[in-house]
């Protein structure tokens, strides 16, 4: 008989928590962090994201994942009263904004039916935080569709093409 992971229950959460360290966090959580960070620090270089996030998101097996990234994150730069502190790739801490991201599509791939919209109503107006909390779910669950599940350690195998 097979389960669908997405219906299982799942054992204790990782605690994601402001100023952990980058690495403490799970495999699929870094992902999936690195690449609104990427995002991020691209905008503020004024430099196109799209090419890295497309390979990096393509090897992974999640290729709509910077599709995602790319509306929720132009959804910030243009509607946010003040964007999410994110740090750039290389930071060593979480900044809170981050865990509170994390926290949020943690709880998405749980299915706890977490309203996402209410978690970025801090920086965002109402009906913005509506439409970045459909695309925060779509992330969520196109990660944990492609086996990046952010309450696990594992990840999938890479499979290299010939």
């Amino acid at each position: 008989m097979h389960t669908d992971r997405r219906t299982q229950t799942r054992g204790v959460r990782p605690s994601i928590a402001a100023n952990m360290p980058f690495v403490a966090l799970y495999p699929s959580a870094r992902l999936a962090l690195w690449g609104l960070r990427y995002w991020a620090t691209c905008a503020r270089q004024e430099r196109c994201p799209a090419l890295l996030l497309r390979d990096v998101f393509v090897s992974a097996g999640a290729p709509l994942a910077p599709v995602s990234i790319d509306r929720l994150m132009r959804i910030f730069a243009t509607a946010s009263r003040h964007p999410p502190a994110l740090g750039c790739p290389a930071c060593t801490r979480l900044t809170d904004d981050e865990a509170e991201l994390l926290r949020a599509m943690l709880s998405i791939q749980g299915g706890e039916g977490v309203a996402a919209e209410r978690v970025l109503s801090a920086w965002l107006p109402w009906p913005a935080a509506e439409v970045a909390g459909a695309t925060l779910t779509g992330y969520a669950r196109l990660l944990l569709e492609a086996g990046y599940d952010l309450s696990s350690d594992r990840v999938p195998e890479l499979v290299r093409p010939p």
